[in-house]
């Protein structure tokens, strides 16, 4: 274990519960444009909001952009205390407590300019290869279907290129993710790909913190009442808007 993962650990254990950190709160997220990235303005929506209301309830905080299946078994094994840009999900609110949602999102496929693939529904998904993101959440039914022919990628982007040069028939993701990742990719695949009309999911998105963190359900807390506080003047909907529309 790195000397900077102790000492983060360390400090954690040391987190007041008055309605602030004597030491920053490490948010640690994965590289999912617009919602977070590493060459992202303040390294993308999900982070910005999660520090700027942190920062509202009185405490700071700093980030970390992982892959996203380290994220998953270090906040599981207590590495990692604070992750953003989350889908509810049971399993991880066993050990997480989830914030109130900031954001909503739809769970969408994409396939091929041209192609005739038809998805209306989970079973209709059998005949097609699908590329998914190693330990992503899409949605429960889907994640746990173990006869569907998945095939592992470690981003998005990765998977967009595949659909783009046929290398798999099919992939899926956030709608606002797939927007981004086509509109920003390196080659010009605006004309190879389609986002399809189906949709598999509609999540809200969550920060949440680790349930053995001292003084994790005063964080979440004072997080919600800072995050509603936000979005009765408008400042949310302002926040947002900078990542969602260029504002």
């Amino acid at each position: 274990m790195k000397a900077s993962v102790v000492l983060a650990q360390i400090a954690a254990a040391f987190i007041a519960t008055a309605g602030f950190a004597e030491s920053p709160l490490t948010i640690v997220a994965d590289e999912w444009p617009p919602f977070s990235g590493e060459a992202l303005p303040e390294r993308g929506m999900s982070v910005d909001v999660i520090s700027t209301v942190l920062a509202h309830a009185g405490y700071t905080s700093d980030a970390q952009i992982l892959p996203w299946a380290r994220i998953m078994s270090g906040s599981r094994d207590g590495q990692y205390y604070i992750v953003g840009s989350l889908f509810f999900e049971e399993e991880i609110a066993d050990y997480m407590i989830y914030s109130d949602p900031f954001f909503t999102t739809q769970v969408r496929f994409v396939h091929a300019a041209g192609t005739d693939h038809v998805v209306s529904s989970l079973e209709a998904l059998a005949p097609y290869s699908i590329a998914v993101g190693d330990g992503f959440l899409y949605q429960r039914d889907f994640d746990k279907a173990t006869h569907l022919n998945k095939v592992v990628v470690t981003t998005t982007a990765q998977a967009v290129q595949m659909v783009a040069f046929g290398r798999v028939d099919l992939t899926l993701d956030s709608e606002d993710v797939l927007r981004f990742t086509i509109a920003n990719s390196p080659s010009d695949i605006s004309g190879k790909v389609e986002i399809m009309p189906y949709v598999l999911a509609s999540h809200d998105i969550h920060m949440a913190v680790r349930r053995s963190l001292p003084g994790a359900a005063g964080i979440v807390a004072d997080f919600n009442a800072a995050l509603a506080a936000m979005k009765s003047d408008g400042s949310l909907d302002a926040l947002l808007a900078k990542h969602t529309h260029g504002g």
